[in-house]
């Protein structure tokens, strides 16, 4: 199988083992307060390969790491007929920051499988606010199936991002976000309405001041085209991504632009069109809402 899908034996072993996890906490009495997020939830959306950790949200729970912790252990202490089994006894919690700021809390643990040792990690977010209500989401088994979780809103992924955009400016390194705008505008509709409330939300528990994406923006093509290139590149996405970082901050302005200038409400985001359409102009061209 590794050599099949072109990965290494390890990165599937932690793909197991993360999946295994989730599984867990499918059918966990903690499954609905635990949102997924981050790169497992996008490759649900079919946005990226599955990342080596989780990303959940936690929507009624205290951010002290060995909460957190012990609520983690539980769910990972499940009996699966899967051949996992999780040392929780070794689990340890930390604090995990992004640029200084709070971000969360990061439990490491390691997995067994038959003689193979899988270290992985759970990150889980506390205190952000998820707009509209989460949905489920089904994230593909390796082996075949899914795996039904609550997933974060898709208007929610990309305010999140776009609201990021905003605050960091031409300073912003996080290649990811910009990948994932563009190729997630390039297959999903997005409802005006929903997005345009997704980011006030945001903005509003950032404290942010959203002034237009493309004046926050200005000179970026110039400063980031080589990093951009180089990341394109190492992450191996040359066939699903343009080498010229200009093409995709075009499809990102396109897109996220009029968002941030609250110019989409009664709108539906339209991939098919590439454009942003009157609710009751969108005729036969438009595809259904996904929900």
């Amino acid at each position: 199988m590794a050599k099949a899908d072109g990965r290494a034996t390890d990165e599937l072993l932690t793909l197991y083992a993360l999946e295994g996890f989730l599984d867990r906490l499918s059918t966990a009495p903690q499954a609905t307060d635990l949102i997924l997020k981050g790169g497992v939830l996008l490759a649900a959306y079919e946005t990226r390969r599955a990342t080596r950790d989780v990303d959940l949200q936690a929507t009624d729970l205290n951010n002290d790491a060995n909460v957190v912790l012990a609520l983690i252990c539980d769910i990972a202490a499940s009996d699966k007929d899967d051949g996992l089994f999780y040392d929780t006894s070794t689990a340890t919690a930390e604090v995990i920051r992004d640029e200084d700021e709070y971000s969360g809390i990061r439990v490491s643990l390691t997995c067994h499988l038959s003689r193979a040792r899988i270290p992985f990690h759970v990150d889980v977010n506390v205190g952000d606010p998820i707009w509209p209500t989460p949905r489920p989401v089904e994230v593909p088994r390796l082996l075949g199936g899914s795996i039904t979780v609550r997933g974060y809103p898709l208007s929610m992924v990309f305010a999140e991002k776009i609201v990021t955009a905003v605050q960091r400016g031409t300073v912003n390194t996080r290649w990811r976000d910009y990948a994932d705008i563009a190729l997630l505008s390039a297959t999903r509709d997005v409802n005006g309405d929903e997005l345009a409330t997704s980011i006030a939300v945001v903005a509003a528990h950032r404290q942010a001041t959203l002034i237009p994406l493309d004046e926050a923006l200005a000179g970026y093509v110039e400063i980031a085209q080589v990093k951009w290139h180089s990341w394109v590149r190492k992450q191996r996405l040359t066939d699903r991504l343009p080498e010229d970082f200009g093409t995709v901050l075009d499809d990102v302005l396109t897109f996220a632009g009029p968002a941030v200038n609250r110019a989409i409400t009664g709108r539906t985001w339209v991939h098919a069109l590439r454009r942003w359409a009157e609710d009751d102009d969108e005729g036969e061209n438009a595809e259904q809402i996904p929900t």
